[in-house]
């Protein structure tokens, strides 16, 4: 049986003031704790308010992020800039849209500890999210059921609620889905 559980999550100095540690806080407060969180911090010294669940990372071990990121910093549709706003006259003002480099924290530090093969289940969490409330093992567990291998929080917007989703790791759709994933990242130059 499935019983492993990661999260994982990232933030600069900016959204550690801002938020960060209220999420590492209260995580440490309410989430049981077999459930482990790895925090990517990017230049920044957060306070651990529980090294035994939960471990932070200086986010320059991701090799493959800072690649990334130097590759792309001067490139203005991987920053948010829509390379061809007369194709697309709905959205092209929508900056995230276009803002690869940014959201290349987010995607790596995934990249990065799925590799784990201790982790049945690894689930993303952004750094904004608190939890307000205790949440059980199981609680957490019936969010991320093991019968599917993609889960994530469903809205009525055109587009899902990307700030908290899991995988249910060794899986083939998780599988194929995190090579396919890294590789548009890897690959950027040939996607367009």
């Amino acid at each position: 049986m499935m019983n492993n559980i990661l999260v994982v999550t990232t933030f600069h100095e900016p959204g550690l003031v801002s938020y960060g540690q209220r999420m590492l806080d209260t995580f440490a407060k309410n989430v049981d704790k077999r459930i482990r969180l790895v925090c990517y911090a990017e230049d920044c010294d957060p306070v651990n308010p529980d090294p035994q669940q939960i471990t932070i990372v200086n986010q320059k071990h991701l090799d493959q992020l800072l690649k990334f990121k130097e590759t792309w910093k001067d490139t203005p549709k991987a920053n948010g800039k829509c390379p061809w706003p007369e194709r697309r006259p709905r959205d092209w003002h929508k900056e995230f849209k276009w803002d690869a480099v940014r959201f290349a924290n987010k995607v790596y530090a995934v990249f990065e500890t799925a590799k784990d093969p201790s982790i049945d289940i690894l689930v993303w969490m952004d750094a904004d999210t608190f939890v307000h409330s205790p949440i059980s093992y199981t609680e957490f567990r019936n969010l991320v059921p093991h019968t599917q291998w993609l889960h994530y929080l469903g809205r009525n917007k055109k587009w899902p609620e990307c700030g908290f989703y899991g995988l249910t790791l060794r899986t083939e759709g998780a599988t194929a889905f995190l090579k396919e994933f890294q590789r548009v990242y890897d690959e950027a130059e040939n996607n367009g």
